[in-house]
């Protein structure tokens, strides 16, 4: 599964603040309401903050993925908020995030979740590629550079 296939520019924040991560993934869960794919917003908002409790998604080099896996949700869902400033998110190498991709799946262990979370650290793995990411003025043009990286 691609990344382009589950984000669309309409659940892309450029410019995402926030007290906290909690209060960045709550913007996120939001936005991933509008996809018709979620059924109950707070119940997966409370997922994706039971699985941060456990141990943080930041994988670190700038990356957070907040991800969940509950029936709250009808399909895949994906979200990307951007903070060129970075969030404090209790990434394991302790420095901030500044790409946050929120996963949602209705199927525990889904195939599918797994193979979009491996993608989505091979696609970011390039600091440059991340860099026009974030420098990135539109959801739109964010779209294009994520489905042309996946040409590669």
């Amino acid at each position: 599964m691609k990344l382009s296939e589950v984000l669309s520019k309409e659940r892309i924040i450029i410019n995402l603040s926030g007290n906290d991560k909690f209060d960045v993934l709550e913007k996120l869960v939001d936005v991933a309401g509008t996809s018709g794919k979620v059924k109950d917003p707070k119940d997966l908002l409370k997922k994706v903050i039971e699985r941060e409790r456990l141990k943080s998604t930041g994988i670190g080099r700038g990356i957070g993925v907040p991800h969940a896996q509950t029936p709250a949700v009808t399909d895949v869902v994906a979200c990307l908020g951007i903070s060129a400033q970075g969030i404090e998110f209790n990434a394991i190498d302790g420095k901030p995030v500044h790409l946050v991709f929120l996963i949602a799946t209705k199927g525990r262990m889904d195939n599918a979740y797994l193979g979009l979370l491996s993608r989505i650290a091979r696609l970011f793995s390039s600091e440059d590629f991340k860099q026009k990411i974030i420098n990135s003025n539109s959801p739109e043009d964010i779209m294009r550079l994520v489905t042309d990286k996946e040409k590669e």
